[in-house]
């Protein structure tokens, strides 16, 4: 058996923190001396350690309680999900190390690369730096599911599909620019949503829907750096909230 101070030297956790845990309920030691010393077997060193696993990947006491009080198999398939979790940030990071690195040889003159590896690793860097801006934010709003099945398909975009997308785009934002201010509401509206819809399509690939589209448009409402994207492209501002309203109203026809 350990004693609290025992416990705290082979944990590395103060014998504070394994107080606090008790009073919480989450770490119980298995007695206490006539003289109130806490004393731990090596079940509960056991589950200091599973305690610890859960505490590193940032899940808060209350959902370790949770999670420790059920069945040891429901313990076990957590940690797995935990453990599948740390394999897609481990190759997050492993993509954005890889394109700092190429960039860095490429810069060094240390590499060359032909027209076809230049167009991966450009894809690739636009992911990295995406991950960098906007990757845990965009998970916590839309599952990582979503966003990893959304990186994969622009990686394994092809050079032609890449070059139609822009070339929509670039006709998405002159219709645009041309639409702002127009009074009445011209038909230049429903093209507009077009370009955006082709251009939605090649990136979404299989994943498009008029609900993606939708769903997409309430985010360009909702954040400003949507906005600011093609407001900025256009050199209109207001652009991206009329690029939501038109997406709005077209998928709802």
């Amino acid at each position: 058996m350990y004693s609290i101070n025992q416990l705290a030297r082979l944990s590395g956790v103060s014998s504070r923190t394994l107080r606090y845990y008790d009073q919480l309920g989450l770490l119980v030691p298995a007695q206490r001396t006539a003289a109130g010393v806490r004393m731990y077997e090596v079940k509960q060193v056991d589950q200091l350690q599973r305690i610890l696993f859960f505490k590193t990947l940032n899940v808060p006491l209350k959902e370790i309680k949770d999670v420790m009080q059920q069945p040891v198999d429901r313990q076990i398939e957590q940690l797995l999900t935990q453990q599948s979790e740390i394999e897609v940030e481990l190759q997050r990071l492993q993509n954005i190390s890889t394109a700092i690195t190429s960039s860095i040889k490429m810069l060094k003159g240390e590499e060359t690369m032909s027209d076809t590896e230049k167009f991966k690793s450009f894809k690739q860097k636009a992911v990295a730096q995406n991950e960098v801006q906007f990757g845990n934010e965009i998970r916590e709003k839309y599952g990582k599911e979503t966003v990893e099945m959304a990186n994969q398909q622009y990686l394994n975009l092809t050079e032609e599909q890449f070059e139609e997308a822009q070339k929509l785009e670039k006709d998405l934002m002159e219709r645009l620019k041309t639409e702002m201010g127009q009074s009445p509401v011209s038909e230049n509206r429903h093209q507009i949503f077009k370009d955006h819809q082709g251009w939605l399509k090649i990136m979404a690939g299989k994943n498009y829907s008029k609900t993606y589209h939708q769903n997409l448009a309430l985010m360009y409402q909702a954040d400003e750096r949507f906005q600011k994207y093609y407001d900025d492209r256009t050199g209109c501002a207001g652009a991206g909230l009329l690029l939501s309203e038109i997406i709005a109203v077209e998928c709802r026809n």
